[in-house]
């Protein structure tokens, strides 16, 4: 595949449906901030994304824009579809659908993976990855239609063969166009940013134009342009670049842990903090409860956590600013539980924007040079 090809129309079409299960976890969330609750999203928040994933390793193998490749993403996004809608029920009446709609989509992809691949180099890593892969797909569907804890087994079996498939498959070259497969990351992430500006609108919609009010709407949007600026700035253009200088297995690896790893968390730290939003700007002149406030907080943690092993295992160096950055946020959840959640998300905007400003000043001659190769260094093995 040509490295220089952009995501298709068709993938990006693909991509809705998937954010419209990630609204939908944090649907299933809003109003029900508790343990269970949160990692039951976590479980199908993890489904989701594999499926996802699946079909952008594809296309290392296969341009969508041909006629036969745009005719099975297609079907897929059908199957998709039918997944994010019985999201919400996931784990009551609803969980048949999901689990028929997540194999569906599951072993298309690996139907379609294995015809693409067989008789080539590559099909002995296809060969190992697909029969766990569709283990796992067979599980989801199989927890389904069993109830009540007895499904939680199901789905986490899935979850774990996924992973476990994964691993093993990195033994072994896969086809990846490192510019394309950095784009879908990146276009992902800045759909799913949405998510948290449509969680600041629905937050102050019909709200009481207080001075409280926009003091938290607007450092919340400076909360949102700092996540951006986090990804943008450096991270994914740095991420493209030592894709693209891997070669062989170790390129295959890298994309696993720096993309398809490090970006569920990601994911879920914004789907945390749009949880967080919501509930503080409902009424931002009031002290936040814990549950909202470590939302908020937590999702942010999440968030930049994951940029951090993202950032090591591209270029092996710590991210300092952004581990002091988790260490104030966390200072600020635990020390400032009683104060207004104007004051909270004031604190944070100011926080992240000066510790990202810092960050850029400071590595402003490197990222000037990203595109040399081995400027920054290399972390690939």
């Amino acid at each position: 595949m040509t490295e220089d090809r952009s995501a298709s129309f068709v993938e990006l079409f693909f991509d809705l449906v998937f954010v419209f299960g990630v609204t939908q976890v944090v649907s299933s969330i809003h109003g029900h901030l508790d343990w269970a609750t949160l990692w039951r999203a976590a479980v199908v928040l993890t489904l989701l994304w594999w499926a996802w994933s699946q079909y952008t390793w594809l296309a290392g193998h296969a341009d969508f824009d041909d006629f036969g490749p745009r005719i099975v993403i297609l079907f897929a996004t059908a199957g998709a579809f039918l997944t994010a809608v019985a999201v919400k029920g996931a784990w009551g009446s609803d969980g048949p659908f999901f689990g028929a709609g997540y194999f569906g989509v599951m072993a298309l992809g690996g139907v379609f993976y294995w015809v693409r691949v067989r008789g080539t180099d590559r099909m002995q890593g296809v060969l190992i990855y697909t029969p766990q892969m569709l283990a796992g797909a067979t599980l989801v569907l199989a927890g389904g239609f069993v109830e009540g804890d007895a499904r939680s087994w199901f789905w986490i079996g899935g979850v774990a063969a996924n992973l476990v498939a994964a691993l093993a498959a990195g033994r072994f070259e896969f086809e990846i166009s490192a510019a394309h497969f950095a784009e879908r990351h990146a276009l992902f992430v800045i759909i799913v940013l949405g998510e948290a500006l449509i969680a600041i609108g629905v937050g102050t919609v019909g709200q009481e134009g207080t001075a409280e009010f926009y003091l938290a709407g607007t450092a919340m949007l400076g909360i949102v342009l700092g996540l951006w600026w986090s990804y943008f700035d450096w991270l994914s253009q740095v991420g493209e670049q030592q894709l693209k200088a891997a070669t062989g297995v170790q390129q295959g690896r890298l994309a696993r842990d720096a993309y398809t790893m490090s970006h569920l968390p990601l994911i879920a730290g914004v789907i945390l903090f749009a949880v967080g939003t919501e509930e503080l700007l409902a009424h931002p002149e009031l002290v936040l409860d814990e549950a909202a406030r470590w939302a908020f907080l937590g999702g942010l943690i999440l968030f930049f956590g994951s940029q951090i092993l993202m950032a090591w295992r591209l270029v092996g160096r710590m991210a300092w600013e952004r581990v002091g950055l988790i260490v104030g946020l966390a200072a600020i959840g635990s020390q400032l539980g009683a104060v207004a959640g104007v004051v909270i998300v004031g604190l944070v905007a100011a926080l992240v924007l000066a510790v990202l400003a810092a960050e850029s000043v400071r590595f402003r001659e490197q990222l000037r040079s990203f595109h040399q190769p081995g400027a920054l260094g290399s972390n690939a093995n």
